[in-house]
C-alpha cells in the first residue's frame, strides 16, 4: 500500500509552490509603486516658503496705492491683500499708502455707506467693521477714520435682518477697539448660527439656514474674539467645519472645493489646538494649489485646480489674499502684524527639497538622494534571489513527487 503516499506528497508540493510565489510576489510588488511615489512626494511644495511666494506675487499685483479687481480699483480687495500682506508680515509700506488710498472721504464713502448717493444712508455694518479690523492692526486709529467714526457708528446701527458675515466682519473691527464688541452686535451674531452649528452668508427665510464654510470660518473667529460669551456656539461652529471637510483638507462653498471657502475654514481652525492636525491638512491643500516656479504666476494661489478657463488668472488674487493667512500660519482673530517688515524681500524660486543649509545641506541631500536612489535595486535583487529559491524549491518538489510515483509503481509490481 505505499503507492498511497503518492497524492499527499503531491498536494503538500503544489501548496507550497503557492505560497512561495505569492511571497515573492509580496516582494516584488511595492518595487512598481516605489519610484512614483517618491517623486509625487517631491511635488508636494513647489517653494520653501509658500507663504513669502505667495505675499511676493501679491504685493507684486498692487496699482501704485491700491490693488484692483476685474481693472477697476476696489476698496474690498484692497482690504483684502492688506490683510494677506499683514498675515505674512511683510509689505508695510504697501499697507500705508493703500490706507491712505481709503482714507480718501470719497473712496471710503462709497464703501462703508449702502445706497451711494443718498443722503444719510446707513453704514454697512460689515464693509465698516472690514476697515475697522484693517486699520486697528495695522496700527491705526479706527475710531476716526476718513472723517467717519466707524466704531461709533457701527455700535449705533440696527443688526435686525443681517447676515452670519456682516455681523462677523462687525464684530472682528470693533474686537480692536477699546471699547471692544459690543452686546448688540455678539446677540446678532450668536442668533445668527444655524441648527446645525454653521453660519449662512444669506438672512434666512422661512426659517431655512442653509450653512457655508466661508461665513461659518468667518464668524468662527469673531465668537473668538468675543471671547467666553461665544465659546459655546465657536465650539459646535468649529465642529460643523470639520465634518464639512473634504479628505484632502479642502472645503466647498458651492463651487467645488476652492481656495477662498477652504481658506476662511484653515484661519478658523488654527483657532483652536483640538483643530490643528484638520488647519495643517487645509494647509497642505491650498500649497497644493499654488503655481510652481517658472509657471506664468509662480507664487500665487489658483481658485481651483484645474482653473476656470474664464476666470483663472482673475480669481488668483482674493484666493492669495485669504490663503495667506493660514499659509502664515494666523487666524483673524489673533491676527498680529506688529513686527510686519517694510518691503516684500524677493523670494527665490528654489522647491523646498532644494533648500538647505549651506555645503553641510546640500551634501546631506546629494547623499540622501543617493541611498534613495540604489533602494529600488536593493529590493529589486533581494526579489530575484527570493524567486530563485522558489524555482529551486519547485524543481526539487517536482523530482520529489515523480520518484514517489516511480517507488509506488515498483511497489505494486511487488504486490
Amino acid at each position: 500500500m505505499r503507492h498511497l503516499s503518492t497524492r499527499p506528497r503531491r498536494f503538500t508540493a503544489r501548496k507550497l509552490r503557492h505560497a512561495l510565489l505569492g511571497a515573492a510576489a509580496a516582494v516584488v510588488l511595492p518595487v512598481a509603486a516605489l519610484a512614483p511615489a517618491s517623486a509625487a512626494h517631491a511635488q508636494d511644495a513647489p517653494y520653501s516658503d509658500p507663504s513669502g511666494a505667495a505675499a511676493s506675487w501679491l504685493a507684486a499685483q498692487a496699482s501704485g496705492d491700491h490693488f484692483e479687481f476685474n481693472g477697476a480699483p476696489d476698496v474690498g480687495a484692497t482690504l483684502d491683500s492688506l490683510i494677506g500682506l499683514m498675515a505674512a508680515q511683510v509689505g508695510g509700506d504697501q499697507v500705508q499708502a493703500s490706507l491712505e488710498w481709503i482714507n480718501e472721504p470719497d473712496v471710503l464713502s462709497s464703501y462703508v455707506y449702502s445706497g451711494e448717493g443718498e443722503e444719510d444712508a446707513p453704514i454697512a455694518l460689515g464693509a465698516a467693521g472690514k476697515v475697522m479690523y484693517v486699520v486697528a492692526t495695522a496700527g491705526g486709529d479706527p475710531s476716526d477714520f476718513g472723517g467717519v467714526k466707524l466704531a461709533e457708528e457701527v455700535t449705533a446701527a440696527p443688526t435686525e435682518g443681517l447676515d452670519g458675515g456682516t455681523l462677523s466682519w462687525a464684530a472682528l473691527g470693533l474686537s480692536r477697539t477699546e471699547e471692544g464688541v459690543s452686546e448688540e452686535v455678539a446677540a446678532a451674531l450668536l442668533a445668527a448660527q444655524c441648527s446645525d452649528g454653521g453660519f449662512s452668508f444669506s438672512v434666512p427665510e422661512g426659517g431655512d439656514c442653509a450653512s457655508d464654510p466661508d461665513t461659518t470660518g468667518l464668524a468662527v473667529s469673531a465668537l473668538t474674539a468675543i471671547g467666553e460669551d461665544g465659546a459655546e456656539a465657536r465650539g459646535t461652529a468649529l465642529q460643523w467645519l470639520q465634518d464639512q471637510q473634504g479628505e484632502d483638507g479642502s472645503f466647498d462653498g458651492g463651487f467645488g472645493a476652492n481656495a477662498n471657502s477652504t481658506a476662511l475654514a484653515a484661519q478658523a481652525l488654527l483657532t483652536s489646538e483640538d483643530t490643528a492636525d484638520a488647519a495643517e491638512l487645509s494647509v497642505t491643500y491650498l500649497i497644493g494649489l499654488q503655481i510652481g516656479c517658472g509657471e506664468d504666476g509662480e507664487g500665487a494661489i489658483r481658485f481651483s485646480d484645474p482653473e476656470d478657463p474664464e476666470f483663472g488668472e482673475s480669481s488668483r488674487l482674493l484666493a492669495t489674499a485669504q490663503a495667506l493667512v493660514p499659509l502664515s500660519a494666523q487666524n483673524l482673530a489673533e491676527l498680529d502684524a506688529s513686527d510686519q517688515a517694510r518691503d516684500v524681500p524677493a523670494v527665490e524660486c528654489e522647491s523646498a527639497e532644494d533648500a538647505g543649509t549651506g555645503d553641510a545641506g546640500d551634501a546631506a541631500s546629494d547623499e540622501d538622494d543617493g541611498a534613495n536612489a540604489w533602494l529600488p535595486w536593493v529590493i529589486v535583487g533581494a526579489a530575484l534571489v527570493l524567486l530563485a529559491i522558489v524555482a529551486f524549491v519547485i524543481v526539487r518538489a517536482r523530482r520529489g513527487g515523480r520518484g514517489a510515483g516511480v517507488e509506488s509503481a515498483e511497489g505494486k509490481d511487488r504486490e
